[in-house]
């Protein structure tokens, strides 16, 4: 009897410990399972508390963001609209001249009123407005006036980019085309000859350019000056001092630049709702 007490005693207490392990294992794995979730919520909490820690704007500073919106929203002259797009885009590194054909905004279409949840506005749309060049200034001209960087009250509405090649005419097109025969001739000449180095180059370091091609078949004198280094790389200048000529870059035949094809909106507010 004493026997089978302790039998029994003993499977109590392995069944005790089982529940016991089996209860600690759950409670593992549901920590393990918080885990995660604990830190994000600390993460949320850190986030809100740098939010809630910064210091509320001022009365005054209310104020004065609230006068410059409602000045903002002053209605302009469409002549001062047109120089602020203007404004805009020469800033950007666009050619605006007319006489280039890069720039043109055509007359604004007519005043519109349009009702918000805060009140009418009254929007003037100037459409197809066309800006070209390169394409980091058109880049640059699109994300001011997307952003409201220089006017506030201007929204751009719809763009459409596209490239445009352009092909050089009179001079430029002459330079560009000598540069390119000087080039195809040293290049010509060391791939006749197998060989990777000039032995006599004209070196830019020596400080002299010349137009005296008669070392290659296919050019006599030129009317650019040239340098030439061992390694076949050509430089271009329009005398033969380069301490005092002009160096020039380039020689394809064209270019290639964007043009954007956009419509842009003035909203004002000129009446207080």
């Amino acid at each position: 009897m004493n026997n089978l007490l302790v039998r029994i005693g003993r499977l109590a207490f392995v069944v005790i410990l089982g529940i016991c392990l089996i209860v600690y294992i759950g409670l593992a794995i549901v920590y393990m399972q918080q885990a995660p979730k604990r830190e994000d919520l600390e993460t949320q909490i850190n986030k809100t508390f740098l939010i809630v820690s910064k210091r509320l704007p001022s009365m005054a500073e209310l104020q004065a963001e609230y006068d410059n919106v409602t000045h903002a929203l002053k209605p302009l002259p469409v002549s001062n609209v047109l120089e602020k797009i203007v404004g805009i885009a020469r800033e950007s590194g666009i050619n605006v001249d007319p006489a280039s054909g890069k720039f043109n905004i055509p007359a604004p279409a007519k005043q519109q009123k349009k009702k918000m949840a805060v009140g009418t506005y009254e929007i003037i749309s100037f459409l197809n407005i066309k800006a070209q060049g390169d394409y980091e200034n058109v880049m640059a001209f699109l994300s001011d006036l997307g952003s409201g960087g220089t006017q506030q009250t201007l929204v751009l509405k719809r763009v459409k980019v596209s490239p445009v090649e352009i092909r050089f005419q009179g001079e430029e097109a002459d330079r560009r085309t000598e540069f390119r025969q000087v080039l195809s001739a040293v290049s010509d000449m060391m791939a006749d000859n197998d060989i990777t180095s000039i032995p006599n180059p004209i070196n830019y370091k020596d400080g002299t350019a010349v137009n005296d091609m008669t070392a290659f078949p296919d050019i006599a004198t030129t009317l650019y000056y040239y340098t030439c280094e061992a390694d076949g790389t050509v430089r271009q200048f329009d005398g033969p001092d380069i301490a005092t000529a002009t160096e020039y870059f380039g020689s394809e035949e064209a270019e290639i630049e964007i043009e954007a094809i956009l419509d842009v909106d003035l909203y004002s507010k000129p009446v207080k709702e």
